[in-house]
């Protein structure tokens, strides 16, 4: 195994698309304001840095008074991570400037001057004009450009019997989580295991085939799939899009022989 990782949620206020770190003003890419930068707690993982994609957790707050305008991080089981191009201007331009340098597992403190925030309109009603704002931000996740299509894996068990290899048919249950333990799918739960072909036609999440393949039978393996590997950036009706996921399967048969 290369890493692991671990991650999160967007609240009601992100999801409108109002109040959320995704926008700014004209008045920010103009501006010589700079945002203030403090870590709280240093990550011992890979660096964000433009181009990158990250998942975050974070709480906003007025600089004035202390009002939290948003958060992602006060209920993790609703809650998923807040995903975005870094440096890629998707998100406030005090964001663009202030994750660079992050690294995985790290809080950061950003204290955005309004120039660099929503201007001097604000935003809706949680974010007045000219306001200057907080963030509590913490990198879970840092996905490199050159990595969509690698999946990162652990062998928690290896097994005795037969092998997985291309084309073979095999019997798993596996436990889906996000990144913050959010249970997607849990075969168990169901009552019923789940099997596919290892091929690349399969039903199966496309990272599952390349992931199970070279298993043993009797083995267990924990996955971390990137986006690309999952249903992309749409999903499907039971994974949000554009969140890396955790698979923990156990393999119960190849073709049919459970030794």
């Amino acid at each position: 195994m290369q890493k692991s990782y671990t991650a999160v949620g967007i609240g009601l206020c992100l999801m409108m698309m109002s109040c959320s770190p995704g926008g700014g003003s004209k008045q920010a890419a103009e501006s010589s304001a700079k945002v203030k930068m403090t870590d709280i707690e240093v990550g011992t993982g890979r660096e964000a840095k433009e181009g990158d994609y990250a998942l975050v957790l974070y709480r906003g707050t007025l600089a004035k008074d202390g009002k939290q305008f948003d958060t992602n991080m006060d209920d993790l089981e609703s809650q998923l991570p807040y995903g975005f191009g870094v440096g890629a201007g998707q998100v406030i331009k005090g964001w663009d400037e202030g994750i660079p340098g992050m690294k995985e597992g790290g809080t950061r403190k950003l204290e955005i001057p309004w120039e660099l925030a929503y201007g001097k309109d604000g935003d809706g009603d949680k974010i007045p004009p000219k306001a200057n704002l907080n963030f509590e931000v913490k990198l879970l996740f840092v996905m490199k450009q050159d990595e969509k299509g690698i999946f990162d894996y652990n062998d928690n068990k290896v097994g005795t019997g037969a092998e997985a290899v291309a084309g073979s048919t095999v019997e798993v249950h596996y436990v889906g989580t996000y990144l913050t333990g959010k249970v997607w799918d849990d075969s168990r739960k169901r009552g019923k295991t789940v099997s596919f072909v290892l091929e690349k036609e399969s039903d199966a999440i496309p990272g599952m085939v390349a992931g199970v393949t070279g298993m043993k039978v009797g083995g267990q393996r924990t996955l971390v799939l990137p986006p690309s590997l999952v249903f992309g950036p749409y999903g499907n009706a039971n994974i949000q899009g554009n969140q890396p996921v955790k698979i923990v399967v156990d393999l119960i048969s190849v073709n049919g022989k459970k030794g």
